[in-house]
């Protein structure tokens, strides 16, 4: 019978993370606590209990120490509470699932209503709600999304183990009824993985067996799955539950596993099942009882951990007894007598390492015997094939690359183990360069030692990959190029960057990151398939995270701080100053009128911005822009005297006059007495919005914030203009008055009369 190992199986990262730190926790000698169950999958958390991870229903009562968050979120209220009786916070949730939480909050925060599509009962479910303010809505399916009716703004994030399809499917719907939609794909990319190469394998097996905890979502939608093939599909939790007429019959078996299932109950499962199989084998032919149904030893050494090999080693049977409750020290998935035999293997060494026993015919020749030939032989390094050594550039041609590995002979690098890349030798190294190099091969005969740098690059870079992932060290990777769903790195070996994973975003092109270098970590590695998975996108989240801290730490109402414009709507912009966002409102934005924020900011602007209000219960920040640009009333009085008469353009009309802007940030009021000589009913008769006018200044109160302009003063000024001009004209020397005409003769008349 075959036996076939998914090709996704054992803990994804998230689940993984979050065993390690709780581990880490409890070795630590504090008292570790857990809000429920820290993964789904009771074998596990019992495992974990066994080393002082303890799960509890709330910290009621609760001695001093460390609150491990789950993987699949703890409510937001509960980890508040913690924080505030002193236990010490450490937060395991699975990044996707903190993405999905923080993604609810800001939709939240922006005024939508957010819907989460996914199971209201399941706790990640539920601690995402509390991230949104409690006010969710949780839809399970297309008929919930129908049932919502018209929504002004909604926000739709989904459970991370949600199907694709599904989710797609009621976005659709909400989509077709609501005003706004804005949809953030929070579905984790390990489990449709993980669902995909489960519908590979019930494809080609006879029989599937998925490996999990039934309380899993995750494991138990894998099982559905495997059903939909039409195959014999089993959901087991440990290798006790299998049965061995399952197998009868059966050409092929797959087995799978949940993102929560440890790697040692996988292993228990697959040694089980091919002793099993060598049972039927034993039943049903007695030719078969001395063989070994998978073509292997009976005492080869446990699968590795992954799974992953189309033909898994097995594990004694009796594994099993030794899930949770084992002694503490022993590995997961070895019998008791293995483990025995373990440490009488180390007693042995520890006496080994006090007298060396050398065979007779290898025994050191008499003091008086000539030494050199064998101290010279001694001193030679014995070489195989797979050895990674230092060595000595010597030269280098076409042919290849000799080095010196003190060896009996120099060693030869062909040209194409040099590099990955197809380059001339004296582009890679020159005499004398230090290397390390692979041994190929070791040819007794020609004395030709058969060397390779490119496999020792490759050696090393997947040695400095697992260091990577185990300390959570950042890398740098080269971008290589673009390629379907993401980006190929270099990092010593080919490494894939999923676009999810660039940046913390959406990001709709990829060709502007050739030529870039990214900073990663890495999520997934799998040196028997090559593959390495790479992620900047937590590197971000996790500066973000530090930075965002440090922000709420130093802010304080009143500062000035230099921001980004990372967001725009009808009602303001949001700006990021320091891994938090806060809120510029639209009547922030300028000193004058603005009708939408795009007149004044854009995403991606950089500027200054003064904290208004910080409301840290809520997380929420008010920013202000004009508070530091200059007051435009501070100049009032100067730029707009009494009696002035000024250009302005009106903005609104109200009963008792209307407003008139001056510049940007100062509006005067004519009042509907000083619009017209005449009698006015109403405003509209004289200005309509928009208009330019040139107003007379009455009174300026700058302090108040007022300004008293008269339409009905310009038309008098006007008006008394026109009258002097008039009389003006009246006594110009160019006319002639009746006086003057017969001022002569009335002086002759009056003269001979007086005479």
């Amino acid at each position: 019978m075959r036996v076939e190992v998914a090709d996704d199986i054992g803990f994804c990262y998230g689940v993984r993370r979050a065993v390690e730190m709780a581990e880490e926790a409890a070795a630590s000698g504090e008292r570790t606590y857990c809000l429920g169950q820290l993964i789904h999958n009771p074998q596990e958390v019992e495992r974990l209990r066994a080393k002082g991870v303890i799960p509890v229903e709330d910290l009621t009562g609760a001695a001093p120490g460390v609150l491990v968050l789950r993987a699949h979120g703890t409510l937001k209220g509960a980890v508040e509470e913690a924080a505030r009786s002193g236990m010490r916070v450490l937060d395991a949730t699975c990044p996707h699932v903190k993405a999905a939480q923080e993604a609810a909050a800001r939709l939240y925060s922006e005024g939508y209503r957010v819907v989460i599509v996914g199971d209201p009962d399941h706790p990640e479910v539920r601690a995402t709600n509390s991230y949104a303010g409690g006010e969710c809505v949780v839809i399970e399916g297309p008929e919930g999304a129908r049932s919502l009716g018209p929504v002004a703004r909604v926000g739709i994030v989904a459970q991370t183990t949600v199907r694709r399809d599904l989710f797609e499917s009621v976005a659709e719907i909400i989509a077709s009824v609501a005003g706004e939609t804005k949809v953030v794909r929070t579905i984790c990319d390990a489990t449709m993985r993980r669902q995909e190469a489960v519908r590979r394998l019930a494809e080609r097996c006879d029989l599937v067996l998925v490996v999990g905890g039934r309380n899993s979502a995750n494991t138990r939608r894998l099982a559905e799955i495997a059903r939909e093939g039409r195959r014999d599909a089993y959901l087991i939790e440990t290798a006790a539950e299998l049965e061995p007429d399952w197998f009868r019959g059966k050409g092929s078996v797959g087995i799978a596993g949940g993102t929560s299932t440890p790697d040692w109950i996988i292993k228990e499962v697959v040694g089980k099942v091919e002793d099993m199989d060598k049972a039927v084998i034993r039943e049903d032919s007695p030719e078969g009882a001395g063989g070994n149904a998978s073509g292997r030893a009976e005492g080869d050494a446990p699968g590795s951990a992954e799974g992953r090999a189309e033909e898994p080693t097995a594990v004694p049977s009796g594994g099993a007894e030794n899930a949770p409750g084992r002694e503490e020290g022993a590995s997961p998935g070895v019998p008791g007598d293995a483990a025995e035999s373990e440490d009488a293997a180390a007693s042995e060494g520890e006496e080994a390492a006090g007298s060396i026993s050398v065979p007779e015919e290898h025994a050191p020749a008499a003091p008086s015997e000539p030494q050199d030939g064998r101290i010279y032989d001694e001193s030679l390094k014995t070489l195989k094939e797979g050895d990674v050594i230092p060595g000595r550039v010597v030269s280098l041609d076409e042919n290849g690359v000799m080095v010196d590995v003190g060896y009996k002979s120099e060693g030869i690098i062909p040209p194409n183990e040099l590099s990955r890349k197809q380059v001339a030798p004296a582009e890679v190294v020159r005499p004398g360069d230090e290397i390390m190099v692979y041994v190929l091969g070791v040819d007794n005969q020609e004395g030709v030692l058969r060397l390779s740098k490119r496999r020792a690059d490759e050696e090393l870079a997947w040695q400095r990959l697992e260091e990577s992932l185990k300390e959570g060290r950042i890398i740098e990777a080269p971008v290589v190029q673009e390629v379907k769903g993401g980006l190929v790195v270099d990092v010593g070996v080919r490494g894939f960057v999923p676009a999810s994973q660039i940046e913390r975003g959406y990001v709709s092109n990829l060709s502007k990151y050739s030529g870039r270098t990214l900073r990663v970590k890495v999520l997934e590695l799998d040196r028997s398939k090559n593959r390495v998975v790479l992620s900047q996108r937590v590197v971000l989240e996790e500066e973000r995270e530090r930075l965002r801290a440090q922000t709420w730490a130093d802010i304080a109402e009143g500062q000035i701080r230099q921001g980004v414009v990372k967001g725009i709507t009808d009602f303001g912009a949001f700006v990021d100053i320091g891994g938090v966002d806060g809120l510029l409102h639209v009547s922030e934005l300028s000193w004058g009128r603005v009708s939408h924020p795009t007149e004044v900011v854009k995403e991606g602007d950089e500027i200054d911005v003064m904290i208004l209000r910080i409301d840290r219960e809520k997380g929420k920040i008010s920013l202000g822009l004009k508070q530091v640009l200059p007051d435009p009333w501070a100049t009032v009085a100067t730029k707009y005297p009494v009696d002035s008469v000024v250009e302005g353009k009106v903005t609104r009309l109200a009963p008792f006059g209307a407003f008139v802007q001056l510049e940007p940030g100062v509006e005067g009021l004519i009042h509907i007495s000083e619009m017209s000589r005449e009698r006015v009913s109403k405003p509209d008769e004289v200005v309509s919005p928009g208009q330019s006018v040139r107003v007379k200044v009455l009174r300026s109160r700058p302090e108040d914030r007022r300004i008293s302009l008269s339409l009905r003063a310009v038309e008098d000024d006007r008006e008394k203009k026109r009258v002097d001009d008039y009389l003006s004209e009246q006594r110009s020397p160019d006319k002639v008055t009746l006086g003057e005409v017969f001022g002569d003769i009335l002086d002759e008349a009056k003269n001979e009369s007086q005479s």
